[in-house]
């Protein structure tokens, strides 16, 4: 019988390190311990490893590759990713109802998987250096997962196996007017996963950590250490724990992280509000006035845009989103923070990165799938434009 072709999870395996910890050695994609690197160097040796082409291309680091990255601002994204089967039907069926759909896609997803693609399309001038640390397995839509991945422009970091040694699944069904219903499977990474084995050192260029609301209370400790490294913390508030989910606890996540986007929906669970819209930007401008030394905060709004408060207080920055016909909202709000960090990175204005982000999270909402729209910066400027024409007043088109 024909010998297995040894995999990098036997590499881990054999050397008692995480999958990423020796992505990490074999790529040169982060900082690993000397005795780390000599027990991944045995297991090599031992195991006769080689990398595959398919392996190899992943890591993005290839001369001309690392020449193009080099000195961009590094995003460093943490979370959830899977594969989707999306599901277009007239209206969600009833209990024991049996339909059919009009079709059934397969497509790249999760909110990290999708929080990166978006940020490394934007492109120039606002690129990044963009990488995903998640969890995958064995299977083929692993495989398959990955190497999409680098083809959109993030390198992937594997730094645990999934659940059943195989891609997260999730079920999109997406009805005629745009609503959908998401059924996925667990998924967590642990405090552990991040740093084991892996220095987090300064960097020389703009650095940001962006982690999922399913694991800020897991990565607390790791937050803190890259935040002394001097790396800026940006958080999703998709998925943030029951815990966190209270007046008390969200004011001190505020204060601990650099920005947070939030939505409408989380923002009214967490703080009871049942007002409209405008007031409830006022109450929540007053109530992050009170907090002291807190980042930038943005709350997203769907269709009716994005508001900013900034951290040094003052007004809040009022954005529109962009009127389309909305086709699928999966991953919108993903979009949206993915576009803002590719501009915040870059030293943009505020005001700037939300108006860039609210276009994006709209453009998103116009194809099927959380990634099936990705918008580039001359994307995003010829719609930005566009959209500031027609906004203009009729003695302003004469003039």
């Amino acid at each position: 019988m024909q010998r297995k072709r040894p995999t990098i999870s036997d590499v881990a395996h054999a050397a008692g390190v995480s999958i990423g910890t020796v992505s990490n050695y074999i790529n040169g994609t982060a900082v690993v311990r000397e005795t780390t690197r000599a027990r991944i160097e045995k297991a090599i040796a031992a195991l006769t490893y080689r990398p595959s082409a398919v392996a190899r291309s992943l890591s993005g680091r290839d001369a001309g590759t690392s020449r193009d990255i080099a000195g961009l601002p590094r995003l460093l994204v943490v979370g959830y990713i899977s594969v989707d089967y999306l599901c277009r039907v007239s209206v969600l069926p009833h209990r024991d109802d049996r339909i059919t759909a009009r079709h059934i896609e397969k497509a790249l997803g999760g909110p990290a998987a999708n929080v990166a693609v978006a940020a490394a399309g934007v492109g120039s001038p606002f690129a990044l250096n963009v990488e995903l640390a998640t969890a995958v397995g064995d299977d083929p839509d692993s495989d398959w997962a990955l190497a999409e991945l680098s083809g959109r422009g993030v390198h992937a970091l594997p730094i645990r196996r999934s659940l059943n040694n195989r891609l997260s699944r999730a079920i999109v069904i997406i009805e005629l007017n745009g609503s959908r219903t998401i059924i996925n499977e667990p998924f967590e990474l642990s405090e552990v996963d991040l740093t084991a084995n892996m220095e987090v050192l300064p960097e020389a260029r703009p650095a940001c950590l962006h982690v999922e609301g399913y694991h800020y209370e897991r990565m607390i400790g790791s937050i803190e250490r890259f935040h002394n490294a001097g790396w800026k913390i940006s958080l999703h508030s998709t998925g943030l724990p029951e815990s966190s989910r209270t007046p008390e606890a969200f004011m001190d996540l505020v204060r601990h992280i650099d920005l947070t986007f939030i939505n409408d929906v989380t923002l009214r669970e967490i703080f009871d509000f049942r007002t409209p819209v405008a007031t409830m930007i006022q109450q929540t401008h007053d109530l992050l006035s009170r907090v002291k030394q807190r980042g930038d905060v943005v709350l997203t709004l769907g269709e009716f845009g994005a508001v900013v408060f900034r951290k040094g207080g003052g007004p809040q920055i009022e954005v529109p989103a962009l009127p389309v016909e909305r086709v699928d909202a999966t991953g919108a709000g993903d979009a949206f923070a993915g576009v803002f960090l590719s501009f915040w990175l870059h030293g943009a204005s505020l005001e700037d990165a939300a108006r860039h982000a609210a276009i994006a999270g709209s453009l998103a909402t116009t194809a099927e799938g959380a990634q099936g729209r990705i918008s580039t910066f001359a994307e995003l400027e010829a719609a930005l434009t566009s959209a500031a024409a027609q906004t203009r007043t009729p003695a302003q088109n004469r003039g």
